[in-house]
């Protein structure tokens, strides 16, 4: 977008090869989008019992992306020793994002953090994958705003997934150290980042021109019906 914008003749192939090649005196962490190298697929329980219902049976609406509050949720691991981890959630229609620091990767962490989020946030439903972390969601959930995708079909919460790169452009795998407060910086800088897909305004942006849609239509409710 930045090469088309400026009106830079060289082709983008051209530019991305003299990054990856030292020749341009940027980095591949110069880049919003790092080129992926392998990765380990996120293993499912064998013994995963749903708390939920299947993605397959998840609402049209939701599907379609109508409407704010339905969120997609993960863990992204900062390194691979027990420690601290972020737990990530998404929402699907305004790529709202809420990041949280929390001390495990277990269902009883997640489920405490998902108890605070929900004394702030609106959250009308959770998409999960098939992870122990995540067996444990009706706790804090109605099972039927629960919906688990299919194991190993991470594109079924594409949303989730490419945004978690994002954070890992601040985060990369390996940061043995953060703190809540750093960890509320990437959130804010990350809904505050500009998306074509919401016609170039920020996640924040688009959350508050819903809300003064939904007030706006509420208004005339009122006024109609006195």
């Amino acid at each position: 977008m930045m090469v088309k914008a400026k009106g830079v003749t060289v082709g983008i192939s051209t530019i991305y090869y003299w990054i990856h090649h030292g020749k341009s005196g940027l980095t591949k962490q110069s880049l919003l989008y790092p080129r992926k190298g392998k990765t380990v697929k996120k293993q499912a329980s064998l013994n995963f019992k749903p708390a939920g219902q299947s993605i397959e049976q998840r609402p049209k609406a939701i599907n379609l992306r109508l409407e704010n509050g339905h969120y997609e949720i993960d863990t992204v691991l900062l390194t691979r020793a027990k420690n601290y981890c972020l737990l990530v959630l998404t929402d699907q229609r305004s790529r709202h994002q809420i990041i949280r620091l929390i001390p495990n990767k277990s269902a009883e962490s997640v489920n405490q953090a998902l108890k605070l989020i929900l004394r702030q946030h609106h959250i009308l439903s959770i998409t999960a994958d098939n992870r122990a972390e995540f067996n444990r969601l009706s706790d804090v959930f109605s099972k039927e705003h629960i919906n688990y995708a299919h194991p190993y079909a991470s594109w079924e919460r594409g949303t989730n997934e490419n945004h978690n790169r994002l954070i890992r452009r601040w985060l990369p795998k390996g940061t043995k150290k953060t703190t809540p407060k750093e960890v509320a910086f990437i959130e804010n800088w990350i809904n505050n980042y500009p998306k074509k897909c919401l016609d170039y305004k920020s996640p924040r942006e688009d959350c508050l021109l819903a809300n003064l849609n939904l007030k706006f239509s509420f208004k005339l409710i009122i006024d109609f019906y006195p």
